[in-house]
């Protein structure tokens, strides 16, 4: 199992301002396995040494934002799955280019709509 990286650190804790009772899960998160589809990124999660009981939440978390990268043109979507109060995984998604998964240098980028 690996760390999180400093991107999927960050959006995690965006959902935790809108989900603050997760925030207690982030320091038991690993990456269980990184995996690529050609155009989406699937990174995986598993708890350590985590004992308490989750809040029933189940959702499906973007924020309305956008990533940004200096390896795509038009960047990433991601959404963070919750199910049954557990962090299940991230899945970042190119607007049908071909990626191999990596980011280089990203920018998060809020959407238009949430500034109205």
């Amino acid at each position: 199992m690996e760390e999180l990286n400093g991107l999927e650190t960050t959006l995690l804790n965006r959902l935790t301002e809108k989900y603050p009772s997760l925030k207690s899960h982030l320091p038991h998160l690993k990456v269980a396995k990184r995996q690529t589809s050609g155009f989406s990124l699937y990174v995986y999660f598993s708890y350590v040494d985590f004992d308490e009981e989750p809040e029933l939440i189940n959702a499906l978390f973007s924020n309305g934002e956008k990533i940004e990268t200096s390896t795509l043109k038009e960047g990433l979507s991601y959404v963070v799955d919750i199910t049954a109060g557990i962090i299940e995984h991230i899945e970042f998604s190119t607007y049908k280019e071909k990626w191999d998964g990596t980011f280089g240098d990203y920018t998060i980028v809020e959407s238009e709509m949430n500034d109205q």
